[in-house]
């Protein structure tokens, strides 16, 4: 869902460092004009004659520096050191040029096949950037050669093919299913946990077929893994235990899965009412007893976002267009009493209601002190 590209026109890699006895900090480098790569006064006209490579095995993708010779440069000087540095204008033919790479990476070429998920490569987060760094430091100062990268552990990893093609084709995607709930008021330690849970679950691709547990996406409750004690529900009764609030997040799931039409094989409700969702469309995890549990039975992945952002968490779901064939869902729960509630969910066919589905009823009990929940 992220643009890698964007951020490359704030990056600059200076092409000399002086060696320091101590740290000093250097002014800002200053923006001395906007130049082509075809500028013989600032760039070695040889490097028309070379290519930038990017090799995999046997395979070779190849971009002529004669194509690239008209492209706008920034050119910067470091006023402490009077080292210069450059950078593209335009990232446009690196994106273009990645994204040939990449989508070939996962090509039937590249796949595992003596696996039946079948394993095929994809950049490791931020080559793109260092892809760049490593041209640009080069432009200035030469020497002027073939600038090549060959693909290994450090620059590829291996991921199954179903994954690789969810982010291959994530424009082919639509939001689903969301869900957004507030956590103000709360400890800093429950805020810490939902940060947590919401991080490990963040990004989490769901294969076609497969069925995930919210409680081993969420690592167990542990110091060692960044949860802290907060309140918890326990027999009716709130008390402090580690990973408290991470049943906002679980429950703030449930409710994106649902929407998204994804089919949930587990829940639970709390034993009391929480004031982040209404009755009835809260979810409740405790290891070892309760968890969330759901399966993916569209054709293909489907794809969980989380977003921490002032005092709220939302949940998205992100499912194949094609695959939601105009289909919506909306998950809402009917109040029967202080104490109880009805479930349902309603179907939307074209933006018309089709259907509403009973989920069943949701029984609770008086929290026996006054606080935050869980």
């Amino acid at each position: 869902m992220k643009r890698w590209m964007a951020v490359l026109l704030s990056v600059i890699l200076f092409v000399s460092v002086p060696v320091m006895a101590k740290m000093e900090v250097s002014a800002a480098p200053v923006e001395v004009g906007v130049t082509t790569l075809s500028d013989a006064a600032f760039f070695n006209p040889g490097w028309a004659q070379m290519n930038l490579t990017i090799t995999c095995g046997s395979k070779v993708w190849t971009k002529p520096f004669s194509e690239l010779m008209g492209q706008q440069m920034r050119l910067y000087t470091d006023p402490d050191t009077g080292a210069n540095s450059c950078c593209f204008v335009g990232m446009e033919w690196a994106d273009e040029f990645l994204e040939q790479v990449n989508a070939e990476l996962r090509s039937p070429d590249f796949v595992n096949t003596a696996v039946p998920e079948g394993y095929c490569y994809q950049f490791v987060d931020g080559f793109d950037l260092w892809y760049l760094n490593v041209v640009q430091s080069q432009l200035l100062t030469g020497p002027v050669n073939n600038i090549n990268v060959d693909l290994n552990s450090n620059t590829c990893k291996v991921i199954t093919y179903a994954d690789a093609e969810a982010e291959a084709n994530v424009s082919d995607y639509v939001l689903a299913g969301t869900c957004t709930t507030s956590f103000r008021g709360s400890s800093a330690a429950r805020i810490n946990n939902i940060r947590v849970a919401a991080g490990n679950m963040n990004g989490y691709v769901l294969a076609s077929g497969a069925s995930a547990s919210l409680d081993a996406i969420f690592l167990p409750r542990t110091s060692a893994n960044g949860y802290k004690s907060a309140g918890v529900y326990s027999g009716g009764r709130l008390v402090n235990g580690i990973g408290g609030g991470i049943c906002q997040v679980s429950s703030t799931t449930y409710n994106a899965l649902m929407n998204a039409g994804i089919t949930v094989t587990m829940r639970y409700p709390h034993s009391s009412p929480v004031s982040y969702l209404p009755l009835g469309t809260d979810a409740a995890i405790s290891s070892g007893s309760k968890d969330l549990q759901f399966r993916n039975d569209y054709p293909h992945p489907v794809m969980l976002e989380t977003i921490v952002e002032g005092k709220n968490l939302t949940v998205n779901v992100y499912v194949r267009a094609s695959d939601m064939n105009g289909v919506t869902y909306k998950l809402w729960g009917k109040k029967v009493s202080s104490m109880s509630a009805k479930t349902y969910l309603t179907v939307y066919v074209n933006g018309v209601e089709a259907e509403v589905r009973d989920m069943g009823s949701c029984y609770y009990r008086p929290l026996q002190k006054d606080d935050d929940e869980d």
